[in-house]
């Protein structure tokens, strides 16, 4: 006979998980309306201030918006650590390593390609110095979302690892659809490329049987990498389809 508890059980952690994804809707929600008005008030007052300035705000910003929703789930999470994976990194296969050092390098040869991610790659300053936090910040945070939060609940649902890749792969394009401000031909390029990142590391987080912790690490060394000088391309209005902006 079934344990009616279980029954119980269940539908308590359902409606814990839509609860979860309510909150999600509003956290992605402020995120985009911030970084959009970031992003368009920059954009207007570009002849006000340099690139450089505008780029440390809008990671600033970043930092302050993303670090205040992580701080909140450090706080509330029993041994958080733990639940991100970094107490079992051990346990994951060398062939997870391999495929998440596949997508870091794939992914920075090809921002490599836009001048000002060359220039500001290993040019350490002031700039780098926040962008490295901001790398930091958005690592735990985008891929506790994206991946464990999004993937898991897609898991629950009954939806195959190949469709969790898609949807994670979508949503993070989505959400990074904003760095195109008021050009379509940057929407287009911040999305199609943030697609493609998504999907590998969500394949990274089916490879390593769902440990989030490497994907973190390499989110978190891609975006160390390329910024801030992506963010400064944004800025510049240099990102086209698919290429720099000549």
């Amino acid at each position: 006979m079934d344990n009616p508890l279980q029954g119980g059980e269940v539908n308590a952690c359902r409606q814990s998980q839509i609860s979860l994804l309510n909150d999600i809707g509003k956290i992605a929600g402020l995120i985009l309306d911030t970084l959009g008005f970031i992003t368009l008030l920059g954009a207007q007052r570009g002849s006000m201030q340099s690139a450089d300035n505008q780029t440390f705000k809008i990671i600033s910003s970043i930092i302050l918006v993303q670090g205040g929703i992580l701080l909140y789930w450090i706080i509330t999470t029993d041994n958080f650590f733990n639940f991100t994976g970094f107490t079992t990194l051990s346990n994951i296969s060398m062939l997870s390593w391999g495929i998440a050092a596949l997508v870091i390098f794939l992914h920075v040869w090809g921002a490599a390609g836009i001048s000002n991610v060359r220039e500001h790659m290993f040019k350490f300053n002031k700039l780098k110095c926040l962008a490295l936090l901001g790398a930091l910040v958005s690592g735990f945070f985008e891929e506790i979302l994206f991946r464990k939060i999004l993937m898991d609940y897609l898991q629950e649902e009954g939806f195959s690892d190949f469709i969790q890749i898609i949807i994670s792969g979508l949503a993070f394009g989505i959400a990074h659809l904003v760095w195109g401000g008021k050009a379509l031909s940057a929407a287009v390029n911040a999305t199609f490329y943030t697609f493609l990142l998504g999907a590998g590391l969500a394949l990274i987080y089916i490879m390593s049987e769902r440990n989030v912790a490497l994907c973190i690490i390499a989110h978190t060394i891609t975006t160390g990498l390329i910024e801030p000088g992506l963010i400064k391309a944004a800025v510049l209005n240099k990102l086209d389809y698919f290429k720099e902006r000549t």
